[in-house]
């Protein structure tokens, strides 16, 4: 058993460092051509930058992307506090109520019917319906973003309140003299602290690095452009220009790790955060 453990484990070493020099290799390639110029770059990719110069950086500032990381960073924002404000309470209900009422069941069912639906079948539909409706701007993607999160976040936080928030909870507040919304706010919704912290990672990094969305709503004005939209542009107009390219690669890449690292650890946690009140 001994020896079986010993293997299992060297292979476990084997295929962490694979899939760390994968990962790690890129990632400080990309970082390292940052600061380094273009001729340099084309002259020996994976060299160290020698001179080390912040050109890349300027270049970036002057072109605009402030504007572009201020976009990105409102609708990440907004849109985050929207699913943490709307769908952790209609959870809080669904989860509630579906042993009781079997309209709840079916709604439920409905809404997480979404996750099985591929966005490729949906995407020119929504592009005209958004068009159409006036709403091809940043408030329409907040709005796209909040609705297309709906499915697995409505998911993990029913699985989450069945399993980790029984009902006795709620009755001891009834007990005390507290109505529905003021169980949830002050008893429930800390509780889900953990989830909290999941769910927002998980729907963080999507917003923030999201692509096809902005593309099919945004594109055609320059201004509301997000920061992906506006790499994916910068790169196809400076093609032979490598060094500012991978410079806002390294802009994107730094916030969203900020807020992965800020928040990962809450997601154990607080796990019973709010029972005790």
């Amino acid at each position: 058993m001994k020896k079986e453990e010993q293997h299992n484990r060297f292979w476990q070493y084997i295929l962490l460092t694979i899939g760390g020099f994968l990962i790690l290799v890129p990632l400080l390639v990309t970082v390292l051509s940052s600061f380094k110029t273009t001729k340099d770059i084309i002259d020996n990719f994976f060299s160290w930058p020698n001179p080390v110069t912040f050109d890349n950086y300027e270049r970036l500032m002057a072109d605009g992307i402030s504007d572009y990381f201020l976009n990105s960073t409102i609708i990440t924002v907004i849109s985050v506090l929207a699913v943490m404000l709307v769908i952790p309470a209609a959870a809080y209900s669904i989860s509630r109520n579906m042993s009781r009422r079997k309209a709840f069941n079916i709604m439920y069912s409905l809404l997480i019917l979404g996750i099985f639906v591929p966005f490729q079948v949906i995407m020119i539909p929504i592009t005209v319906m958004m068009n159409r409706l006036g709403l091809a701007n940043m408030w329409g993607l907040i709005l796209l973003y909040l609705t297309y999160a709906v499915p697995q976040t409505l998911f993990l936080y029913v699985g989450y309140i069945k399993l980790s928030v029984p009902d006795s909870l709620d009755e001891a507040a009834e007990i005390d003299g507290a109505d529905k919304f003021t169980t949830y706010r002050k008893v429930v919704f800390p509780m889900l602290k953990p989830m909290h912290a999941t769910t927002l990672i998980i729907n963080a990094l999507w917003f923030w690095n999201d692509f096809m969305l902005p593309l099919l709503i945004l594109n055609k004005d320059a201004k509301l452009w997000t920061l992906p939209l506006f790499q994916y542009n910068y790169t196809g107009q400076y093609f032979n220009d490598y060094g500012p390219s991978f410079a806002s690669y390294i802009v994107g890449i730094i916030t969203i790790t900020i807020v992965y690292l800020i928040f990962q650890k809450h997601i154990i946690s607080g796990m019973s955060n709010g029972a005790v009140k």
